[in-house]
């Protein structure tokens, strides 16, 4: 590993920056200081760490034009959808410390007649040192989702940001420590094999997102300590006979084409009734067609990443899929691919089970909904789902027949405040789609005897 690692702006191929990667000894004095400030951390009053997450909300907002270029420069997202990770994370904020303040001890009913005098309790305490590793694809939202209830519930963090968005990871880390004491938050930078050495280090827990690989390595690694995953989708939209025609499509396309595909909800397919197929097909078409370079979508974040999707779509076309619009590269300088969209597909198809991550929309034309559904519980994902009805309760009903863990009703990619509850079922992730303070917090339990009596069942027998 190069001791450099060069940020690189996918839209002109140019470097722009640079930061010094981190060695095992700045892992593990990261940790080691993570551990040592834990200790008064912990005992910081509530209040304290709210009015601190406050004060760092009023300084994303200052610094909000430049977070908002900076994340355009170095993952080339359209201006709209940068300033959106910056709004995203103040709105975080207030919602986990609000969100907080419902946590409580939990009291425990013993039955008086066999158990007299006893008492029991569960409170909720911080697991200690969370490390968290985050990809490019939201370089300040993502890590956000944790960094807000990690520090509000009492942790202490190592923080390694993807190499790909580094500069935005190490604003992140200025931003923090600005405001957090010494050692409430530290961060270190580096490829896959700093993030192997942070996954084996004295941590106390975990938090991933990234690809199902990384994940099943990390399991490899982690030993007995606990881990949350988020390991990415391959959503489907499902647009039914009655959809709203003019909605579906909007929603669809923006769906797959924002953030250039590189979402893990992103829509990755679409099962479309037979009845409305024809229209459905033209509109989306036209919709993709008004859809420019630059200002709706940007570019893919690396060589590797254009790499992988003009091979997905090159694929797809040798085994009979027809490009209705877009399916090629655009220009010599940056990572751009126009937006395609895709017919005659099926699930032998990479672009149909395996993750694309690129502004793809292929569409499957299906009898009805319940071969949509079939359709998409076929696949080893179960992140989330996007139908299309104007029958809401019909729409939850086709909900709750999906293996996926988060049901979006004539909507897509609208997260939770915070990004709570956000995860997915079988390879989508772990331990993921649980409330995000209590993924930070773990239960301790009080078991209290009042009385003086000897209890019944102590020696002699």
């Amino acid at each position: 590993m190069s001791n450099k690692i060069k940020s690189i702006n996918p839209s002109t191929e140019e470097v722009i920056g640079e930061v010094q990667a981190s060695s095992g000894a700045d892992i593990r004095n990261a940790v080691s200081v993570a551990r040592e400030s834990f200790v008064s951390w912990k005992n910081t009053p509530l209040e304290e760490r709210i009015k601190l997450l406050k004060k760092l909300s009023e300084l994303l907002e200052k610094e909000k034009a430049e977070l908002t270029k900076l994340i355009m420069k170095e993952v080339g997202k359209p201006r709209i959808e940068a300033e959106t990770e910056v709004l995203d994370s103040q709105a975080g904020i207030d919602y986990y410390c609000e969100k907080i303040k419902e946590i409580k001890e939990k009291s425990i009913h013993f039955d008086q007649e066999f158990f007299p005098e006893t008492q029991g309790s569960v409170k909720f305490v911080p697991y200690g040192v969370i490390g968290l590793i985050t990809p490019w694809n939201y370089p300040l939202s993502l890590p956000m989702w944790t960094i807000v209830p990690a520090l509000l519930t009492g942790n202490t963090m190592v923080f390694k940001p993807s190499e790909n968005s580094i500069l935005v990871g190490q604003k992140i880390d200025e931003l923090i420590n600005k405001i957090f004491p010494k050692g409430v938050f530290n961060t270190v930078y580096g490829d896959a094999e700093v993030g192997k050495l942070l996954v084996k280090s004295d941590i106390d827990k975990l938090f991933f997102t990234g690809s199902v690989e990384a994940g099943k390595d990390i399991i490899k690694n982690i030993g007995l300590k606990p881990v949350a995953l988020e390991l990415g989708g391959k959503d489907s939209a499902i647009v039914c006979e009655d959809a709203d025609l003019s909605l579906a499509v909007k929603g669809v396309v923006w769906g797959a084409i924002n953030n250039a595909g590189q979402v893990c909800t992103s829509t990755e397919k679409v099962y479309v009734h037979e009845k409305i197929a024809d229209e459905f097909i033209r509109e989306v078409v036209e919709e993709v067609k008004r859809l420019r370079a630059g200002i709706d979508y940007g570019p893919l974040i690396s060589k590797e990443q254009l790499t992988k999707v003009e091979s997905h779509v090159k694929e797809a076309i040798a085994k009979g899929a027809e490009v209705l619009v877009g399916g090629k590269r655009i220009g010599k300088k940056g990572f751009f691919f126009e937006p395609t969209v895709l017919i005659n597909v099926d699930e032998n198809m990479k672009i149909m089970c395996e993750e694309t991550f690129g502004p793809i929309i292929p569409i499957k034309v299906v009898k009805s909904e319940d071969e949509a559904i079939e359709l998409t519980n076929r696949s080893e994902y179960g992140l989330g789902v996007t139908i299309w009805t104007n029958n809401i309760e019909k729409g939850k009903q086709l909900g709750n027949k999906i293996d996926v863990g988060m049901v979006w009703i004539n909507e897509v990619n609208l997260p939770l405040p915070g990004g709570d509850y956000w995860g997915g079922m079988k390879k989508s992730g772990l331990r993921c789609s649980e409330s995000k303070l209590m993924q930070c917090l773990r239960a301790k339990a009080f078991i209290i005897y009042s009385g003086r009596e000897k209890r019944d069942w102590w020696y002699p027998y």
